[in-house]
């Protein structure tokens, strides 16, 4: 079995990291909406899941990132449509980068610390509202951005498939 990208398809450990992180992704940020309805108990619990998915796409997008930077071959999109394509992956990991993180940084600035799974991750301390407030709104903002990149991620591949019939998402599947 090849691992490796090819001009025409994605490996699979491309493959494998590209849909799990679709999936929790996808999770994150409907997670916003359940966990507005959990008070108490059930809230902690769904904060802990939370973050620790969070830090789990933290941890797979290093992962990725490796895995491209050394995997010689990734199929290519067009001449016209490259700059395009660039971009939009450079600004769809950056929002994987930054989310994640404005999210540790707003925990921290709770005082509550971060869990990975029920470890401690990032110890509880004082609060700083400041951290927390600009953080947390940060964070926010730019999970509403993620939600508009990832509509024009999915219609650039319908696009590709249906309309230039690029077979893009053979190549993904």
């Amino acid at each position: 079995m090849n691992w490796l990208d090819t001009d025409h398809r994605y490996g699979p450990l491309s493959r494998a990291l590209h849909w799990s992180m679709a999936l929790l992704v996808l999770l994150m940020l409907v997670s916003d909406w359940w966990m507005e309805g959990f008070e108490g108990l059930g809230e902690a619990a769904a904060m802990t899941l939370h973050q620790s998915i969070g830090v789990t796409l933290l941890a797979l997008l290093a992962l990725r990132l490796a895995w491209r930077a050394v995997n010689c071959g990734r199929p290519t999109p067009p001449a016209h449509w490259r700059l395009a394509a660039r971009l939009g992956h450079l600004f769809l990991y950056a929002l994987l980068l930054l989310i994640p993180l404005s999210g540790l940084l707003a925990a921290w600035g709770s005082g509550e610390g971060v869990t990975l799974f029920g470890a401690p991750l990032i110890a509880a301390g004082a609060e700083i509202e400041w951290l927390e407030e600009a953080f947390e709104e940060t964070h926010e903002v730019l999970a509403n951005l993620l939600w508009f990149v990832i509509v024009g991620h999915v219609l650039a591949a319908l696009a590709h498939q249906w309309w230039l019939g690029e077979r893009s998402l053979q190549r993904m599947s």
